[in-house]
């Protein structure tokens, strides 16, 4: 089974258009964050923020903080002392969170449209923190959160989200991240349990592996790097932190992390170009060469290949200046 694997597509549809139209695959996992913000421009995006933050700190001030913020803003509104200018922003934020869902669908739906092209195989979607629940758009005949499909005899499985909440994106309509340490209540390591996958797509990385983010360290999943240590998992493969890709292996699991496959707009402005994604082969139980590929406009260019020597991964740089930019975490095409 040939199985082409791209994460953190942050609206990049088009490319995603592109990866489908020069490659041929039999399964094809196109992984969280699949959009960027839930409306058409940064500032629209910004203001509904700002209306996030308001309604966050009151929500604490009032010991609310278990239901949801809109749940919390829709029983809010129905106070009849409410000063006019929580109403009026009250109102307001109800309003964008109904549209913001609105764009969310349009945007899947092109994205189900696109995925259709993968004819010669089989194209599945995982929801990231960015993404709305995926199971109330287009793309639920794709959903990997939760699911598990079978290929040629592997079986593949999903987990989408991330632990915390994402800014901008409405709290309602998110993946709920039910990630307990791994534990008898944990929905992510016993969704695993009961299917057990040889492949695992899932967006937040497990504990200690691709999973470094300063200043906090690591900020994997527990759940997930339990339920790999306890459970035969051949491929593992994840992403959201965008710096900390590569192969390793782990407990006898493959863990893959191919950076990300959109464009990104960096904190300080600057665009980080993408285009990164991995190509393996599965075949008898066992995991044949590794490609790590970039999409440069209409041409694949390889940069690394990884296969097995004497047991052990074996690195070959194919491609020296994309790989050392990649390394440097600097853009080496032309914007």
């Amino acid at each position: 089974m040939k199985l082409i694997y791209a994460t953190d597509v942050h609206g990049s549809f088009e490319r995603v258009r592109e990866l489908l139209r020069l490659t041929t695959a039999d399964v094809y996992i196109i992984a969280g964050d699949l959009v960027d913000i839930p409306f058409y421009t940064v500032e629209k995006a910004r203001r509904y923020h700002d209306l996030q933050t308001y309604f966050h700190s009151l929500r604490r001030d009032r010991g609310k903080t278990a239901a949801t913020l809109e749940d919390f803003v829709a029983t809010l509104l129905e106070e009849p002392d409410l000063p006019g200018e929580v109403w009026e922003k009250g109102d307001r934020f109800r309003y964008e969170t109904m549209r913001a869902r609105h764009i969310l669908q349009k945007h899947y739906r092109l994205l189900d449209n696109i995925l259709s092209l993968a004819t010669a195989g089989t194209a599945f979607a995982l929801p990231g923190n960015h993404d709305m629940d995926l199971h109330h758009t287009l793309l639920r005949g794709r959903d990997l959160h939760l699911q598990c499909h079978e290929s040629k005899g592997i079986k593949i499985a999903g987990y989408g989200g991330a632990a915390g909440n994402t800014p901008g994106i409405p709290e309602r309509f998110g993946v709920a991240y039910r990630e307990g340490g791994g534990g008898k209540n944990d929905e992510m390591y016993r969704f695993f349990q009961s299917v057990r996958p040889d492949v695992i797509a899932v967006h937040q990385p497990p504990y200690g592996i691709h999973d470094f983010a300063p200043p906090m360290g690591e900020t994997g999943s527990h759940a997930l790097r339990r339920y790999c240590e306890r459970h035969p998992v051949l491929l593992c493969l994840t992403g959201h932190l965008h710096d900390q890709w590569g192969l390793e292996e782990v407990e006898d699991t493959v863990f893959l992390n191919p950076s990300h496959f959109g464009e990104i707009v960096q904190a300080n402005g600057t665009v980080a170009e993408g285009g990164f994604f991995h190509e393996l082969e599965i075949d008898g139980g066992k995991i044949g060469g590794v490609r790590h590929r970039k999409l440069v406009g209409d041409l694949i260019h390889d940069l690394v290949y990884y296969e097995r020597r004497e047991g052990e991964w074996a690195r070959r740089v194919v491609d020296r200046e994309r790989y050392g930019a990649l390394l440097r975490g600097i853009n080496c095409e032309p914007l």
